[in-house]
């Protein structure tokens, strides 16, 4: 069963029953613990129907190693996130597969900063893993296990004491927001900090249950029911998260699902506009990004995919804001992680400072496309292959960092073997229809001819 586990620079993750069970759980568990020092370690999980069982296993296997758990039950990732940062915990263990299907679950493991594990400890677990190399307790003793229950309250804390939000101008406007939470971790969180800025909340599956009722993935497709609840309430947004509520998506009030790549650039503008600084995203990102920073004069880096690679280059460059276009915004003041509940606050801030509608600061915007698809994995996928058969006929700027981006006069594309999933990832961003089908075409036969 486990030599099917997609391993990342995250954790693990598979299929429940099929390529994830109990067994397997404990054992990443304690290959987890054998390369992390002595001392406790946090726990949370999402709410899908295998995770209190999951975790179970994880709290049974770090216990059995002698090690404290400091468990916080049902949370979104960037809660527990911030408690491993502001205990005593030498690491963390989030049982979640994030946005993928209801039969996936996964472990993602965090360091004592609240920040997932580098590429080097991901190998060493991934290597204990393999070779059963575990180390328990002597009878003797047994770690305890202490249930943290107020980190939800303390999160929601914490961002309505950032500088870059104005609760009061917030509650001033008097927002109606339907909330999207698909019953998963956000449930137990988001909407008591809309409550707490003075929004009024029309909750949409928040029930913190696991019954996702639609992809977990929060982008424009997936998001029918929460836009038209949005047009029949006359809100003036619509917020959807995916299940551990790292990633947040926007409904306009008209009642159209927008890219979830506005969600970071629309943040960004809050942050850029009191703190000027570096941005760091990944290679997917759209081009928004770009428009905001250099409204701002700040430049921006970029990085291969994965929460960790651009946590990594934002510590370096001492980036003020930053995160990934799948809706994922981290603002390192808070805590160098993605949060959706950030997300809201910020994207609340906008509207309030701006006194505007989330339509008509879009409309500001530069007109861009950005095309999402996937092809199963073939064969070897083949970086410099697809490099040569794209700049065949075209005049292009590569890079090769993670997987194949090309950068055209007027768009983009990028090839990259998936991080959570068998497949490849095509991702084009032209400025209409028309080219970024173009430019998906280019990306399509290049992949083709490189099988």
């Amino acid at each position: 069963m486990s030599s099917q586990l997609l391993f990342s620079v995250a954790g693990a993750r598979g299929i429940v029953g099929k390529t994830i069970d109990a067994d397997v759980v404990t054992r990443l568990t304690l290959a987890y613990c054998s390369v992390i020092p002595d001392g406790p370690v946090v726990v949370g999980r999402d709410t899908r129907p295998s995770g209190e069982s999951f975790a179970n296993s994880v709290i049974g296997a770090v216990t059995s190693t002698g090690r404290d758990v400091i468990d916080v039950d049902i949370a979104t990732t960037p809660t527990v996130e911030m408690v491993a940062e502001r205990t005593d915990a030498v690491a963390g263990i989030i049982v979640t597969a994030s946005h993928n299907p209801i039969e996936w679950n996964a472990l993602k493991f965090i360091d004592h900063r609240g920040i997932f594990i580098t590429k080097e400890v991901g190998s060493k677990v991934h290597a204990a893993f393999k070779e059963g190399r575990f180390a328990f307790a002597d009878g003797t003793r047994t770690g305890k296990i202490s249930d943290y229950t107020t980190a939800a309250q303390e999160h929601i804390d914490a961002i309505l004491a950032l500088d870059v939000i104005d609760v009061t101008a917030i509650r001033r406007k008097t927002f109606t927001v339907v909330l999207d939470c698909i019953n998963g971790a956000g449930s137990v969180i988001a909407p008591q900090l809309l409550e707490a800025m003075g929004v009024h909340v029309i909750p949409l599956n928040c029930v913190p249950d696991g019954n996702f009722y639609r992809d977990p993935e929060p982008r424009p497709e997936n998001l029918g029911d929460l836009a038209e609840a949005v047009k029949k309430s006359k809100a003036h947004l619509g917020l959807a998260t995916d299940p551990d509520a790292d990633r947040l998506a926007l409904v306009d009030e008209k009642g159209i699902a927008v890219s979830e790549e506005y969600t970071l650039a629309l943040a960004s503008e809050v942050v850029l506009e009191k703190h000027r600084g570096p941005v760091v995203v990944n290679l997917s990102t759209s081009a928004w990004i770009d428009f905001v920073a250099h409204k701002h004069g700040v430049a921006v880096f970029r990085t291969p995919v994965g929460e960790a690679h651009v946590v990594d280059k934002m510590l370096a460059e001492k980036a003020v804001v930053g995160g990934e276009g799948n809706g994922g915004v981290i603002y390192p003041a808070l805590h160098a992680g993605r949060d959706a509940m950030l997300g809201m606050a910020l994207i609340l801030q906008l509207l309030a400072q701006r006194d505007a509608t989330l339509s008509e600061i879009i409309r500001g915007y530069p007109p861009l496309l950005i095309t999402k698809d996937k092809v199963a994995l073939r064969g070897t996928f083949a970086p410099g292959r697809i490099s040569d058969a794209i700049r065949r006929n075209n005049p292009v700027t590569l890079d090769t960092q993670d997987g194949v981006k090309a950068t055209f006069a007027d768009g983009w594309i990028h090839l990259r073997v998936s991080n959570t999933e068998g497949l490849v990832r095509v991702i084009a961003e032209g400025p209409d229809p028309k080219r970024a089908a173009a430019l998906q075409k280019i990306a399509r036969d290049a992949l083709d001819a490189s099988w």
